[in-house]
């Protein structure tokens, strides 16, 4: 089956924003400071995501977004200290690897999206 991939930078200076990204309708939500949820603006059947901080010492957790309690085209990302505690100040680069679902194909051995 084919893969395909979106792509994210976001700065996390005074206010959130994505600076570069690979499709539009790409959306990112703070929940809190250093907890994230990043939306594709499309269908997908399954995906999987690896992320990077771009301006600092810290740790970076990307959670699919069915692995973590939210919809299919949903990707939670934590931004850590070494200490474990959540912050808010890092850049980082986000990449997911999904597969796209087709509605003129119908799969019938998966269950329905």
């Amino acid at each position: 089956m084919a893969t395909s991939t979106a792509w994210l930078y976001v700065i996390n200076a005074a206010s959130l924003q994505i600076l570069r990204k690979s499709h539009n309708g790409i959306t990112i939500a703070a929940t809190q400071p250093g907890n994230y949820i990043v939306t594709l603006p499309f269908r997908v059947q399954g995906l999987a995501a690896v992320g990077s901080i771009a301006n600092s010492i810290g740790v970076i957790t990307v959670i699919p977004g069915e692995s973590g309690g939210l919809a299919r085209n949903q990707v939670k990302v934590l931004t850590l200290t070494l200490a474990n505690q959540l912050s808010g100040g890092y850049d980082f680069s986000l990449a997911i690897f999904y597969q796209p679902r087709w509605s003129l194909w119908p799969i019938p051995w998966r269950r329905s999206l």
